[in-house]
């Protein structure tokens, strides 16, 4: 199972600014473990396969419900009750000062920021003590790490508010959800491209910029797209983008729309067969394409034979 936390970098990144920004940092906990000089840094909580971002910055900074600001991870959630408590670990994450050689981990974060890339990825070491810096992080353009390796999958009719309630079949993991108890789900081809004709239908017109969120494809990517008013214009911003799996799934809103069954509506006995027939295409086309590969790769030339002295 991954060990890695996934993070929004809309969540994590306005803490490593409020952190630079503080005139005072105060110490934890986890600072004291791994050693390190006061500084602004990022404090990462982490219990199992959930994570707590906050800044270390003085004054803190709290919600208007006075809580502390803090980014949380989004994981996936067995349904099953366990009754198993999960170790808690505290790691320092030290922002403006990096080894040589190294880049600075808000750098990282800005430079996230300016290319689009709105996931961290943060791989938490194991043992006591440890700083976390740049080469612990990743910064990527879609979500991976969607279920756990070896989920089982069932067909289920599939709806979500962020779709306008609309239904369409998907295969669901069987036995886990997200943190907010919505369905994961992936979907073939054909119903991903359905749903990204159907996102910009003409239903929108009615709709508020901002009400619902879009999806196009650029290539075989499926790029969500968030509208935002900016007073004088619409513009789209880039949510999130979704690449097809080995089995040529879309795992489309994995850990954005709130998918949820829909009890109302009934599966298609087509659409249940694609969605089973997906994958073993996707496998055949994989094997033909490595084939295929093997037999255009030259073969060494063979030395020339050697003529004998005469």
């Amino acid at each position: 199972m991954s060990h890695r936390l996934w993070f929004r970098i809309e969540d994590v990144l306005p803490l490593a600014e409020h952190a630079l920004a503080c005139p005072s940092h105060r110490v934890t906990r986890a600072q004291v473990a791994a050693g390190e000089r006061n500084g602004p840094a990022l404090t990462l909580t982490r219990t199992g396969p959930r994570g707590v971002l906050r800044s270390n910055g003085v004054p803190a900074w709290h919600t208007s419900e006075g809580d502390e600001q803090a980014a949380f991870s989004t994981s996936w959630r067995a349904t099953a009750a366990s009754s198993r408590q999960e170790a808690e670990e505290n790691l320092y994450l030290p922002l403006g000062q990096a080894n040589p050689g190294q880049r600075r981990l808000i750098d990282v974060l800005r430079a996230s920021r300016d290319l689009h890339r709105p996931w961290l990825a943060v791989a938490p070491t194991t043992w006591p003590g440890t700083t976390l810096d740049a080469t612990h992080v990743q910064v990527l353009d879609r979500r991976e790490d969607i279920v756990p390796p070896g989920a089982r999958w069932r067909p289920v009719m599939v709806t979500s508010r962020q779709v306008a309630d609309r239904s369409y079949p998907a295969l669901v993991a069987d036995g886990y959800t997200t943190d907010a108890d919505g369905l994961i789900c992936r979907f073939d081809p054909a119903t991903a491209r359905l749903l990204a004709a159907e996102t910009n239908g003409p239903w929108r017109l009615g709709t508020m910029p901002g009400e619902y969120p879009l999806l196009r494809f650029d290539g075989n990517t499926a790029v969500l797209l968030e509208e935002r008013d900016t007073g004088d214009d619409t513009v789209l911003d880039v949510d999130d983008r979704c690449y097809p799996d080995r089995d040529g799934y879309y795992s489309i809103g994995a850990y954005r729309w709130f998918w949820h069954a829909d009890t109302t509506a009934s599966m298609p006995v087509r659409a249940r067969l694609r969605l089973h027939l997906n994958a073993l295409s996707a496998r055949t086309r994989g094997i033909a394409a490595r084939r295929q590969s093997w037999q255009s790769t030259p073969s060494p030339a063979e030395p020339p034979l050697e003529t004998p002295c005469t």
